[in-house]
């Protein structure tokens, strides 16, 4: 989608209310060469619902280092505070994890591949999708992991009378993004 820059608007705040990154704004609008400087009525391109795990790096801040963030620590790997900013202590989480996946290139950027190796799905869905609960899996983290909110998920699954008791083995709806 199209967006005309309003007075007052920075990437970070358009990233924000869009619930996307600002690299991802940034590489689908190449005529923005100093993301400092947008201006009022300035049309940029909106990616949003296409990049569920956009690329990250240190310095990044949003919902998705939220959620890169919150994936890292059900991982085990300690990224500090759930703050949306993804600083030194979230970067060496990062590589920390990096480093134990072999599969995994050591790059310090949260691509694709490393959301995927966080069992993020990256993909957008059209569908509601069908999922096996795993061993440890809590609805917070399936929504973390789906990008979806535990209420939609409660909404589509009234067989789950409550949300804190869910099963490994049990087969839930997962409502499309």
């Amino acid at each position: 989608m199209t967006y005309i820059v309003q007075t007052g608007d920075t990437l970070y705040k358009i990233a924000q209310n869009f619930n996307t990154s600002i690299n991802f704004i940034l590489s689908t609008n190449p005529q923005i060469t100093n993301p400092n400087l947008i201006y009022p009525g300035q049309i940029i391109v909106i990616p949003t619902g296409t990049d569920k795990c956009p690329l990250l790096r240190q310095g990044d801040r949003g919902s998705a280092v939220s959620r890169f963030q919150t994936l890292l620590l059900i991982a085990r790997f300690d990224p500090g505070a759930i703050d949306g900013i993804l600083g030194p202590r979230t970067q060496a989480a990062l590589v920390a994890f990096q480093e134990s996946q072999k599969e995994l290139e050591r790059t310090g950027v949260a691509d694709e591949e490393t959301w995927v190796a966080l069992d993020a799905e990256c993909e957008p869905r059209v569908e509601i999708t069908s999922y096996t609960v795993r061993p440890g899996d809590s609805l917070f983290i399936i929504s973390t992991r789906f990008n979806v909110s535990i209420q939609s998920i409660l909404m589509i699954n009234p067989e789950i009378t409550n949300p804190n008791v869910i099963s490994a083995g049990q087969i839930i709806r997962i409502p499309a993004s």
